[in-house]
Order: C-alpha cells, then sequence, then structure tokens
C-alpha cells in the first residue's frame, strides 16, 4: 500500500508509516540541514529537497511512475493564519484565502492531493488550527477538500498521551477519503489517573530516567547542554514539577546572564525554567534547545535524545545538525506513536474497502 510523506522533518510520521505497513513512494523536505537525518535513517525512501511549491506537477507524476497512491499524509508549517479578520469566506468581501502568502503551504499540500488521487490523507497541525480565525479556516480546508472529492472528513484534536505517548500534546488531525468511509478514530490505548481504566498515561520517568547516568553520546544525540554555573544553580531551586519561583533565589541568582535583557533580572516564561515529573507525562516538546524543559532530578535542560524519548523516537534514529537543528527536528515532529494507531486505522480501512466491523 503506497504512501507519500510531504514536510517530512525528522521523520515522526515516516516511522509511523512504515510501522503501520505502508511502502512510502517518496518524501519532500526543504530544509537543508534536515535532509542529513533523513539520509541516515531511511536510505531507502526516496527524498524530493526542494520546496513544494517547486515540485510540479509534472514532477509528481514523474515521481509516481504510473503508481497507484493510496495515502497523502503531512502537516504544512503553520506560521499564522490571521487572514479572515471579520471577514467572511472566500467571494463574501473580495477575499481569497490562497492569495494570502501565509496559507500556501496548506494549498500546496491540498494541490499535491488534488494530483495524486489518494484514497485517503491524513493531514497534522496545531491544535489552533481548529480555531484560527473563530473556525473559519479549518471549514475552507475542509471545503477545499470536499471540492475535491472527499465528503468524509474527521477532524479533531488529539491527546499524545492517550495513545502512549509519555507527554501531553495536541495536535490536530484531519482524515479524509473518497471511498465513503465514516472514519472511526482508534480507541485510547492509555487513561489518566484520575480515571479507573488502565494501563495508565506512560511518564517522563518511563521515558528517560534510565538516560540519567549514562555517559554523554553513548546513546545517540545524547549530549548535556554546558550550562553556566549560575544558570545550573539557579535550575537546583526549581521543585520538581514546577515552575521557577522567582521569589526563592538569592540576590546573586536573580541578575540576567545573557545580553539584551529589558529588566537585567531574570524572569520565567513559556518553558524555561520548568522542571518535568518523573511520574507524569511531559509537557509538550516545543522546538529549540532552550525551549526544553528541565530534567526531573538533574540540574540541566533535557538533550536531544531524552526529549526524542519523549516524543517516542526510538534510541536508533539519528538526529543530524547541531544541537539547535537536533532539537528543532525533534520539538517539531509528530511523535510516531500517536500517528501510528490513526495510520494503522487507515490501512485496516483500505485494506477491507471500508468495511470494519467497529463493534
Amino acid at each position: 500500500m503506497n504512501a507519500i510523506d510531504l514536510f517530512s522533518g525528522a521523520g515522526g510520521l515516516l516511522l509511523a508509516l512504515k510501522d503501520a505497513g505502508f511502502k512510502v513512494l517518496f518524501s519532500n523536505e526543504v530544509n537543508n540541514k534536515f535532509v542529513g537525518t533523513h539520509y541516515y535513517n531511511f536510505p531507502d525512501i526516496p527524498l524530493v529537497e526542494k520546496d513544494i511549491r517547486e515540485f510540479t506537477n509534472e514532477e509528481i507524476r514523474e515521481r509516481l511512475n504510473s503508481k497507484t497512491v493510496d495515502l497523502v499524509v503531512g502537516g504544512p508549517p503553520c506560521q499564522g493564519f490571521s487572514m479572515f479578520g471579520k471577514r467572511r469566506f472566500v467571494n463574501t468581501q473580495g477575499y481569497n484565502p490562497q492569495d494570502d502568502p501565509r496559507n500556501h503551504l496548506v494549498y500546496e499540500y491540498i494541490r499535491v492531493v488534488e494530483e495524486t488521487k489518494p484514497k485517503f490523507f491524513f493531514m497534522e497541525n496545531v491544535k489552533g488550527f481548529m480555531s484560527l480565525d473563530k473556525g473559519l479556516f479549518v471549514k475552507e480546508v475542509i471545503h477545499k477538500f470536499e471540492e475535491l472529492g472527499y465528503k468524509n472528513i474527521w477532524v479533531d484534536v488529539v491527546c499524545a498521551a492517550d495513545y502512549g505517548v509519555p507527554q501531553e500534546r495536541y495536535r490536530m488531525f484531519m482524515i479524509g477519503n473518497r471511498m465513503g468511509i465514516d472514519f472511526v478514530p482508534p480507541e485510547k490505548t492509555h487513561f489518566p489517573p484520575s480515571e479507573d481504566r488502565y494501563p495508565h498515561y506512560m511518564t517522563v520517568g518511563d521515558a528517560i530516567m534510565d538516560l540519567a547516568d549514562v555517559e554523554p553520546n553513548s546513546v545517540p544525540n545524547h549530549i548535556p547542554l554546558n550550562h553556566k554555573p549560575v544558570v545550573a544553580e539557579r535550575m537546583s531551586y526549581v521543585k520538581e514539577g514546577e515552575k521557577l519561583d522567582i521569589d526563592t533565589l538569592p540576590p546573586e541568582l536573580l541578575a540576567v546572564t545573557r545580553s539584551g535583557s529589558k529588566t537585567g533580572k531574570v524572569s520565567n516564561y513559556s518553558h524555561v525554567y520548568k522542571r518535568l515529573d518523573r511520574n507524569k507525562p511531559s509537557i509538550t516538546m516545543v522546538p529549540g534547545h532552550n525551549a526544553f524543559p528541565i530534567h526531573p532530578t538533574l540540574n540541566r535542560t533535557l538533550t536531544a535524545r531524552e526529549a526524542a524519548r519523549i516524543q517516542t523516537f526510538p534510541d536508533n534514529h539519528v538526529f543530524f545538525g547541531n544541537r539547535q537543528d537536533q532539537c528543532i527536528q525533534v520539538g517539531n515532529a509528530v511523535p510516531p506513536k500517536m500517528a501510528e494507531p490513526f495510520l494503522k486505522k487507515i490501512y485496516e480501512y483500505i485494506e477491507k474497502g471500508g468495511i470494519i466491523d467497529e463493534s
């Protein structure tokens, strides 16, 4: 069963596709800092190294060489979709969201679906995609797919922890097909401790605590950041599972060490100075080496490998580039174990012609 992988990045969806049983005809990735990761981990999958906007329909047909496409997957980068404002849908006030450059990658994804005519498509994005412009944008995207014959579209926000990922990460999944199938999502496999159902959510401790005493780089990408002593000491004041309480810091730890500060004093924002709890799922891994949270018991931020473990990448999946490149790839990725049950369900629907006993 054939699939195409767009906006490949670190290959989270690629891993999930392979584990679900799909043959990936090719992947597409534009960032030349990330392609080394693809070539090392997926040497058998052709990679189209170019901007998807320059990947013409003719080139797509040449790549396919008359092969049938069963599934197209991908997560078009979402860099801002505030294009409607108080205006309504297309043609109501002379505004076409397809003309907005901020939306081109979403519409390029739709173009590839139109050209390849897969039986199913799987698109993921940030959960905020659902509420952009008060829900108008997601309705516009669904409308475009429906015009292409994908009348059956399921869309929802999914929590990674519900499927065995040790992270409370929320993503929008949109799954459509032209087979007349009403997609039913896979059953959740893990449950919060507050529910009397088992197994409970996987935790940070389950994922990474065995790496705490491992020599740096004895496992790929496991290289701790060399924090300044004052930063490491400041981290020591952060309790497990909590954020830094500025009021607990002694005066010598309040002064910032980086240039460009407006106040001259340390502040606490976003995920910076937030320590993970080994007995709970992680907060969301976000891109960037300065954005990873603090280790549950050590006074340093997570390594790229520890974050990759939390994202459910296996240790033999190696990330290339400098530390920041590695961390961006890890943070941007779809956790493979989050996507896999959905892709397996799609495989089963296609294999059985849409007839599955959901009882």
